[in-house]
């Protein structure tokens, strides 16, 4: 069964000024993404007409497709501003953060010209595209002590201005990529303990998520667990406080598995399962069904048949649907999908639609459950209209 609508619970933007490896360290010269990725190019990829995989039957109307941004990991000079919080003033602080963080803050930007219908020329949406993006994920620097990680927020919000920060649903620090042993000092360290337990008081008190973003395919599947350790402890936090309400967190790309599974004893996935299992019960926690298709290794390409990906990914799918119902949400990772996806820029967004909706048809889910997985659970995860 077609979705009646999707919330895409996670894609990417930038505009055509923002393509250097100034902007993004990772976007090195001849990079496949060093290029605009705006609205206008995503809107060309996401029209899903109202066919069944089963029925080739097609309307006029496409589905309605929205989107939630997801910051792109901009450059960022060093690891930590050179600010002495003892003794640069308030102003010398705001001016340094600033600085540091230039490019994050371009990004601000940028999504701010996009809800207030003011395109610059390379931004890749025209004016009326601002009713796309239902809300937007923002970086923070979660590993700078509380009172800087205030002092950011401030400036954010004064970059983004209203409109924008209206839609500000959440925030992510990258934790994938990092140096052995780097994830557990961080989440564990008071100050990123006390920035991420503040989010909850976010939006006026209907609090905004948090992202998690590690990579148990490449750094290995500890960090998922020291995440894990990371959510237990904020939830105990949170229950001697006394306060209301839990930091809702949104688990990316299936944390990365490597795909496919050579067998279902293999170690990383018995280790993979068993952390979300630890976290099954916590019913503030999502997982996104996004990703995949950068997952596979060198030996064993991308299949390009929609029966092949849902083979690759059964296991998987099963495991995130049992430990997280209702609680599965459908994301793209547009345009970074198009990095292993087997059939170009104009069909990789709708193969992977075709993938999610013919294995939930396999399964047997009723419409609700599939809508759920379309729009529902990102709109509840991230507070939002779907």
């Amino acid at each position: 069964m077609p979705p009646s609508r999707i919330l895409d619970s996670h894609i990417h933007l930038w505009p055509s000024t923002a393509t250097q490896p100034t902007n993004h360290g990772w976007m090195a010269p001849g990079h496949h993404l060093a290029k605009r990725h705006g609205i206008s190019d995503y809107r060309s990829v996401a029209n899903v007409k109202r066919s069944s995989s089963k029925e080739e039957v097609e309307e006029e109307n496409p589905i309605p497709v929205s989107f939630i941004y997801v910051e792109t990991d901009r450059y960022l000079p060093s690891s930590t501003p050179e600010i002495e919080e003892e003794r640069d003033s308030d102003e010398e602080k705001r001016r340094k953060l600033s600085k540091w963080a230039s490019e994050p803050l371009s990004e601000v930007k940028f999504l701010r010209r996009i809800v207030e219908g003011k395109p610059e020329e390379g931004d890749g949406f025209a004016p009326s595209d601002a009713a796309w993006m239902k809300g937007a994920v923002l970086w923070a620097p979660f590993h700078l002590s509380p009172s800087l990680f205030s002092t950011y927020l401030q400036i954010a919000e004064e970059v983004a201005g209203p409109a924008l920060w209206a839609r500000v649903v959440g925030f992510r620090y990258l934790l994938q990529g990092k140096a052995e042993g780097e994830v557990k000092r961080l989440v564990e360290s008071e100050d990123w303990l006390q920035n991420i337990v503040s989010l909850r008081d976010g939006r006026g008190g209907k609090g905004w998520a948090f992202d998690v973003g590690v990579d148990t395919h490449r750094d290995g599947v500890e960090q998922l667990e020291h995440v894990g350790g990371m959510i237990a402890e904020v939830r105990r936090r949170e229950a001697n406080s006394g306060g209301q309400g839990h930091v809702r967190f949104v688990l990316n790309h299936l944390c990365k598995h490597r795909l496919p599974l050579a067998t279902p004893s293999d170690p990383t996935f018995v280790r993979w399962r068993s952390a979300l299992t630890g976290l099954a019960a916590d019913t503030s926690i999502y997982m996104k069904l996004s990703g995949a298709l950068n997952e596979f290794d060198d030996a064993s390409p991308t299949p390009d048949t929609v029966q092949s990906v849902i083979e690759a990914v059964q296991p998987f799918f099963d495991a995130v649907f049992a430990n997280f119902p209702g609680r599965v949400m459908f994301g793209s990772d547009w345009p970074v999908c198009n990095v292993g996806g087997p059939h170009g820029e104009q069909g990789n967004w709708k193969f992977w639609v075709s993938v999610v909706e013919a294995w939930m048809e396999e399964r047997g889910f009723e419409e609700g459950s599939m809508e759920r997985v379309w729009w529902r659970a990102g709109s509840e995860a991230y507070g939002v209209e779907g």
